[in-house]
């Protein structure tokens, strides 16, 4: 049998009015935005497909991240709605840095651009409308029209990153889901690929990055809608120089290799009936932050942080915030990661939250021997997962960013990590071995995702 399909797509540009917050998000760490300026309309769509009568509904939005609260808030309400299943919806944001701040938990506003109450009470406003609007484009799509549909699955490549953190990793696969009538006409595109969404650099324009030029252009090509997907990208980069001529011009490459494999690929068939999952494991830190007495420690490094910067670093920003979580007996032990599976005849999508990196694309195919696509910023997004290599590297590799710690110490977020931004108090748990012990980090996702495909 068939399945059956629909599409649809909502606007959602801030702009003022309504929209009361005009901060972007992506970059820090002073104010950026709040001017309203657009290269390119924000765009969040949806694509349900029906499998014997239940909807997979499919979400992806040019944002930069989706926080846990608005994550579950819109998980909560169309289930509690009864229109889709917990495990049928998957949420994903394309990661582009040229888009809305959106939420005020993480990254913590404060934290990363120094904004003010005032200030992350817009931003709130702003959240709440575009995340009125993405329940709202779901409850649309599936009162559409349902399409008699059939998929199958391709891959191209398109080379538009590096590896940043300086591994020879660079993943260039292009995969492809077409979504053809039962007549056999083009009715809709999936399509991803792993690159952070920096292209355009860090000017105060709106504008949904490569990922959005490659949707118009596969678009305007075909004449159908393009959704895309991105992949562990944590550690990859888009190519230099950073600018809007860069954004145009890695877009059309990745376009093109949409439509040339569209037109050239071999293409597999993907059958129902799909089979979903969704659980969630813990990421714990590197220290145990229950410890009353581990907690006086990291309280102390974090006070003797602030006392030694200015009031504007950033990083005494953030140490003021990990004081007051400890004094408040409010400060996290682990991070918490939402890992999906839809497993169809032919494809397996496995979407894990956060920023994963490349090693866990390069792992997971390695150790899968079906069609396999991994989407990264999926569901929620508030931290980096690195692989152990990285994580023991610490600030030997691109000053530690991904890693989360430097300066030689790993019980404490490292000066300008992305734990700063992502107001996490340390690196999550890793191995000082080659293999990733039981309880770290690489080996819960690896030992998670494992156990999705493999059931």
């Amino acid at each position: 049998m068939a399945f059956e399909a629909a599409v649809g797509e909502a606007d959602i540009t801030p702009v003022f009015p309504p929209y009361p917050s005009l901060w972007m998000g992506g970059y820090g760490w002073g104010p950026r935005g709040d001017h309203g300026a657009i290269a390119r309309r924000l765009r969040a769509q949806c694509l349900v497909i029906w499998d014997d009568g239940a909807p997979k509904v499919l979400v992806r939005a040019d944002l930069i991240s989706i926080p846990r609260d608005v994550h579950q808030l819109i998980r909560e309400t169309l289930v509690d709605e009864g229109l889709v299943a917990a495990a049928d919806l998957m949420l994903a944001a394309s990661h582009t840095h040229s888009g809305p701040l959106y939420g005020d938990t993480r990254p913590n506003p404060f934290v990363l651009m120094n904004l003010t109450d005032a200030d992350i009470a817009a931003v709130n406003g702003t959240t709440s409308l575009i995340t009125d609007a993405l329940i709202q484009l779901v409850r649309d799509t599936l009162a559409l029209d349902r399409v008699g549909v059939a998929l199958s699955y391709a891959e191209g490549a398109a080379t538009i990153g590096y590896n940043r953190v300086g591994f020879d990793t660079v993943l260039d696969t292009v995969p492809v889901l077409r979504v053809d009538t039962v007549d056999g006409d083009l009715f809709a595109v999936v399509f991803g690929a792993a690159c952070h969404p920096v292209s355009r650099g860090d000017d105060e324009v709106f504008d949904g990055d490569f990922p959005a030029v490659a949707s118009e252009f596969v678009e305007q090509e075909l004449g159908v809608p393009a959704l895309f997907l991105q992949g562990a990208c944590g550690d990859q980069e888009a190519l230099d120089p950073h600018s809007p001529s860069m954004t145009e011009q890695l877009g059309a490459v990745l376009g093109q290799a949409v439509v040339d494999v569209l037109e050239e690929g071999e293409f597999g068939d993907v059958t129902g009936p799909v089979s979903t999952a969704l659980i969630e494991v813990d990421l714990p830190f590197q220290v145990d932050l229950a410890d009353p007495d581990v907690q006086g420690v990291v309280r102390a490094k974090y006070e003797a942080r602030r006392n030694e910067l200015g009031p504007l670093d950033p990083n005494s920003r953030h140490a003021t915030v990990m004081m007051q979580l400890i004094d408040n007996g409010e400060l996290p032990t682990s991070v918490p990661a939402p890992i999906q599976r839809w497993r169809f005849g032919g494809l397996t999508i496995l979407a894990l939250s956060h920023e994963p990196l490349s090693a866990y694309h390069v792992k997971l195919h390695n150790a899968f021997p079906g069609n396999l696509w991994v989407v990264g910023y999926a569901n929620e997004c508030e931290g980096y997962i690195p692989d152990n290599a990285t994580q023991r590297a610490g600030g030997s590799l691109h000053g530690g960013y991904e890693a989360g710690w430097n300066e030689g110490d790993d019980t404490i977020a490292g000066l300008g990590c992305s734990t700063i931004s992502y107001a996490w108090p340390s690196p999550l748990k890793f191995s000082d071995s080659d293999t990733p012990e039981a309880g770290t980090t690489e080996r819960i996702v690896m030992d998670a995702c494992l156990g999705l495909l493999n059931s």
